[in-house]
């Protein structure tokens, strides 16, 4: 089924501009559903999750949290349309949304209470049937002092240093076996400042790691996107991290724990190229992940 963002300005009556050409319709609301699983099971913080990984390990969330930018929807043709991101201070600014799967429960004290499983915006009415998003922070807003920022880029626990910037990505995991948690933290690596300041921000980075994710046949009206811990885990080794890291990915290019994740995640990883992203599927039913969330 094709999705119908139609606005009621649109069915009515085509206005005419003084040229006789008809005016584009005004933006329609958009919400895009997002849900966090491990394998068939839903994330909990509170929960063991048994099988992960390419020895079967057991993990229990520790916290799970990332960003998102340039959102678009897709039409029958393939043509990306913007979607426009609601500035609603707590979790969206300046084109950038902050989805939070964790609700400070059970393992995950790093949280807190409030999630967001949803982005809310407008774009042009219109039959759409794909959805594209990047996940990370475009550059241009990714070397800031988070203290100086509004939510959601002042959130202190997903920000490395100005030079590197944000962490795009936070999954911590406590995991069974001789390596007790796991870090998988996404972000951009090499970057140089135009000083040798530690608090310079960057003005180049070698490594970006801003993974574009495109789902076809999404319909915004029903489904929802998933994000698989499991499926991200799937060729992982989580009993033996490499010695150049103590607690799994942290996006060193030196890192061989970050290949088989990156490759999950859509990214090149040294001279390896990646297979396509599998971290996010489409969920059928729009009833799955709800928006939520409050102040933070």
């Amino acid at each position: 089924m094709i999705a119908r963002v139609l606005s009621a300005a649109a069915l009515g009556a085509a206005v005419t501009t003084r040229l006789g050409a008809a005016a584009p319709p005004p933006p329609a609301p958009i919400t895009i559903r997002f849900a966090a699983v491990v394998g068939e099971q839903p994330f909990a913080c509170g929960r063991e999750y048994p099988g992960i990984g390419t020895a079967g390990t057991t993990i229990t969330p520790l916290d799970f949290r990332l960003y998102v930018s340039e959102v678009a929807l897709i039409d029958r043709k393939g043509k990306a349309v913007p979607v426009r991101l609601a500035e609603d201070g707590v979790w969206q600014r300046q084109g950038v949304a902050m989805l939070d799967f964790e609700d400070g429960t059970g393992a995950c004290s790093n949280g807190s209470a409030e999630t967001r499983l949803a982005i809310e915006g407008t774009a042009p009415a219109g039959d759409y049937a794909g959805v594209r998003f990047t996940l990370g922070i475009p550059f241009a807003l990714n070397h800031r002092n988070p203290v100086e920022q509004g939510s959601p880029f002042n959130v202190t626990s997903m920000f490395w240093v100005w030079r590197a910037g944000y962490k795009f990505l936070r999954l911590d995991v406590k995991a069974t076996g001789p390596v007790e948690r796991l870090f998988v933290h996404l972000g951009s690596t090499g970057c140089v400042a135009a000083d040798s300041m530690p608090a310079s921000p960057a003005v180049r980075c070698q490594n970006p790691n801003r993974s574009v994710v495109t789902i076809a046949g999404f319909d915004p009206a029903r489904d929802t996107v998933i994000a698989d811990v499991a499926a991200l885990f799937q060729g992982s080794d989580l009993t033996a991290n490499q010695p150049k890291t103590a607690m799994g990915c942290m996006s060193a290019p030196d890192d061989a724990d970050c290949g088989p994740l990156f490759d999950r995640l859509g990214l090149a990883f040294g001279e390896r190229t990646s297979g396509g992203q599998q971290f996010f599927r489409i969920g059928r039913g729009g009833a799955v992940g709800a928006s939520g969330g409050g102040a933070r």
